[in-house]
């Protein structure tokens, strides 16, 4: 097991939680996607809440840390 402290990993996820998602206009299609995954979420009027990362994405390892999730 790994001894790291518990507030660099709470520093750490905030960090990820910051600014995950990066916007795309382009002349054919516009688009959402995060930085972390690469999933894209198109479209000019989107709600960011239907937005879905992969399983595996640290966003969501994020957000589990900062839940308390396991």
């Amino acid at each position: 097991m790994c001894d790291f402290k518990k507030e660099d990993v709470l520093i750490l996820a905030k960090a990820i939680l910051e600014e995950p998602l990066e916007y795309v206009d382009g002349d054919f299609e516009s688009y959402y996607y995060c930085v972390y995954c690469a999933v894209k979420l198109k479209g000019y009027f989107v709600d960011m809440k239907d937005f879905k990362h992969d399983l595996n994405c640290p966003v969501l390892v994020a957000k589990d840390i900062l839940t308390g999730t396991k």
